[in-house]
């Protein structure tokens, strides 16, 4: 992929830093970092900000491009890179950097992974509530760079929602932030909310701080099995709208049903969550709404939603489309028509 200047270039450039601040600069001998059948001629993998800012520093007064790599759950997002010297390995920016149980807030680094932030958070009884698809490689700043969500965006919202601040490294080393680690700041513009899903072309997300919300005391999952997306789009509408404790929907196809829940027809997959009271009652409620829609409501297991993020991870071909809530059934039918046959996965949240 890079001429002989270019290698020229960054065999200096990963001498220099070796050589400057006992950064971990090599030649890439692996796939692991290939985009879109792209490889870089080397790999560093900084241990703290100030290594990433020296990194960019040096590769910017070299002239060289460089991508950020983490967990590589997102990495077919975006065009081909046009060039593609450096791969950054932000796996060992993975410090939890403040946790305020008191406040609802924590600041991480972005190479800390969801899976683990989670359990910590766990223990305090809170949780981030964002969920995307994929392997338990995901990291923070993949997420956050990829815009990356899941089923918790019908009673959460999306990243952009939770977060309340960054620290970004700029393209050329300059190191800048905004928003804080406060969830009443009001200086300035939410610049931080920039950065969310810009796929890492403004700058690399190296911190980033968000509040919390508390774990709900009870929850079950449950599937309704419904005849058609209309009536299922409406369902999930009606839940909506009767300030039911749904914490979690997604409406699937009969393809997506059948690997998930065991289902032929068309589904709304539910996690039901919040205290003892309001949990019983969403279930009474929602058993109440599938009668009279003429479907069908199941109990699910405990690994429904864990199938759900295993068959939605990002694949050779994956697609994100954004409709308006009314136009859900209409394009989730037609998308399971275009594709009957070939085995697609449908699902919206």
């Amino acid at each position: 992929m890079s001429n002989a200047v270019s290698t020229s270039r960054t065999e200096a450039f990963t001498a220099s830093l070796r050589a400057a601040d006992a950064i971990d600069a090599r030649a890439n001998d692996s796939a692991d970092f290939d985009v879109d059948d792209v490889r870089p001629e080397a790999v560093v993998t900084p241990t703290s900000i100030e290594q990433l800012r020296q990194t960019l520093s040096t590769a910017h007064e070299a002239r060289l491009s460089a991508i950020a790599i983490a967990g590589g759950s997102h990495l077919g997002a975006g065009n081909v890179p046009e060039s593609y010297d450096l791969a950054i390995d932000m796996r060992r920016l993975d410090r939890i950097v403040a946790h305020e149980p008191a406040d609802l807030t924590v600041t991480v680094e972005a190479g800390v992974k969801l899976v683990d932030l989670q359990q910590t958070l766990a223990a305090h009884g809170q949780c981030l509530p964002l969920d995307p698809p994929g392997s338990p490689a995901i990291t923070v700043g993949g997420m956050l760079a990829a815009n990356a969500y899941g089923p918790l965006r019908h009673a959460y919202g999306t990243a952009r929602d939770w977060l309340i601040g960054v620290r970004v490294v700029q393209p050329d080393g300059a190191i800048s932030k905004s928003g804080g680690r406060v969830v009443k700041n009001v200086t300035g513009y939410d610049m931080h909310k920039v950065y969310v899903g810009s796929l890492g072309t403004l700058a690399i997300i190296a911190e980033a701080t968000f509040k919390l919300a508390p774990l709900p005391v009870v929850e079950s999952a449950v599937a309704v099995h419904i005849d058609s997306a209309h009536a299922a789009s409406l369902f999930v509408l009606a839940a909506h709208d009767a300030g039911l404790a749904v914490r979690a929907a997604e409406l699937l196809s009969p393809t997506a049903a059948h690997r998930i829940v065991d289902g032929s027809s068309w589904c709304v997959l539910a996690r039901v969550a919040g205290g003892r009271a309001a949990h019983d009652r969403t279930l009474h409620d929602l058993q109440a709404l599938a009668r009279a829609s003429a479907a069908r409501l199941d109990d699910c297991d405990a690994i429904a939603w864990q199938r759900w993020s295993d068959a939605f991870a990002t694949g050779m071909l994956s697609m994100r489309i954004s409709v308006l809530p009314s136009n859900v059934s209409q394009t989730i039918a037609v998308l399971d028509r275009r594709f009957a046959g070939a085995g697609a996965l449908l699902s919206s949240t």
